[in-house]
């Protein structure tokens, strides 16, 4: 059931942001955006809303008309082909002083016409709403990292010796699915040994040996909400002692992140914070990516813990935690949470 108090409140908060960025109407493309707003869930350019001081006009196939009378009555829907002509033909015969458009998520057709149409370039708006998460998203939010993390409970005991970093995916996906998971967060990474020190690895036909690494990094969406966690582990009884002293520089890396993160403190300050303990260790250089990135309706968003971030953490944000070191021929350890910020730190999302 779509809850009307956070349709009338994001409304509001949209409507504030045009005011301060000069513009009575937007024209809102991103299906996400829309689902963000109304609730509703489109595919990507099956939609175009209109926000405009009386309401909502809704252009969109003629197989939503009837659902979105009976479920958004607020808005003023067009069943069309031509979407985003008829959207901007409507703007003009209105008494619309001046109409924007999210100028960063825009194609380059769609943003042509409109800029020809006198339409403003505005920055993501319905972006900086999504930042901070209401009481609402963070239930989903929390469900949706409970069955990623459930998933890693229920797979890692079950894998074998000689099964594929495909099939591991499979099980992985399956059991997300099972829960009341829609669909994955992201392309599934599951990587065996050497495989492992391949941050974005593309899961494969691989078998697993005894005694290697095991990396899983993965997430679902649960009523819209992306979650995401990445687990390493050494299948086989004789660990390593090199790999063992690394899980544990990246393992301190994590939990150092995860205690710096507060409101008002600077994203960058994540990243340096996890950053420098790896490095200290001797293996900064091994660690190539940014220690953590905002998630929401879209698995990477706003603020991200980056070196060159600008952010500032704020109470409702969610961000991840994943320091990693990779070492090229052998193995990768990534270990990461995802996290809400809250009024005195933050709490862990992906956990039971």
């Amino acid at each position: 059931m779509r809850e009307k108090t956070n349709f009338k409140n994001r409304l509001a908060g949209l409507k504030t942001l045009m005011k301060k960025n000069g513009v009575d109407a937007v024209v809102i493309t991103n299906n996400l955006d829309q689902y963000y707003l109304t609730n509703f869930f489109f595919y990507p350019d099956e939609t175009v809303l209109v926000v405009h001081p009386k309401g909502i006009l809704c252009f969109t196939r003629d197989l939503y008309v009837v659902p979105l009378q009976k479920e958004l009555p607020e808005l003023e829907v067009f069943g069309t082909d031509q979407r985003l002509e008829n959207a901007l033909k409507k703007i003009e015969e209105m008494p619309i002083k001046q109409a924007g458009f999210d100028a960063s998520k825009e194609s380059y057709r769609q943003g042509t016409l409109m800029r020809k149409a006198g339409l403003k370039e505005l920055p993501s708006l319905i972006s900086q709403l999504r930042r901070e998460k209401d009481s609402d998203e963070l239930k989903r939010m929390r469900a949706s990292n409970k069955i990623a993390y459930m998933a890693y409970e229920y797979v890692r005991p079950r894998i074998k010796t000689g099964m594929t970093e495909n099939e591991v995916a499979v099980m992985l996906e399956q059991f997300m699915r099972a829960q009341g998971a829609t669909a994955v967060s992201f392309l599934t990474i599951v990587g065996f040994g050497e495989n492992a020190a391949n941050p974005h690895h593309e899961t494969s036909m691989r078998k697993l040996k005894n005694n290697e690494a095991v990396l899983m990094d993965y997430g679902c969406i649960y009523q819209g909400y992306c979650s995401d966690i990445t687990r390493c582990w050494w299948h086989g009884k004789n660990e390593p002692a090199e790999y063992t002293k690394v899980w544990h520089i990246v393992d301190k890396a994590r939990r150092a992140g995860i205690k710096a993160l507060k409101p008002g403190v600077a994203t960058k300050e994540i990243d340096a914070t996890a950053r420098g303990i790896i490095t200290a260790a001797g293996y900064g250089d091994y660690f190539t990516h940014r220690t953590g990135h905002g998630v929401g309706m879209d698995i990477h968003e706003e603020p991200f813990n980056s070196a060159d971030s600008q952010a500032i953490l704020r109470v409702g944000n969610v961000v991840t935690v994943e320091p990693g070191i990779y070492l090229p021929g052998k193995f990768g350890i990534r270990l990461e949470d995802t996290l809400a910020i809250t009024q005195k730190g933050s709490t862990i999302l992906t956990r039971k």
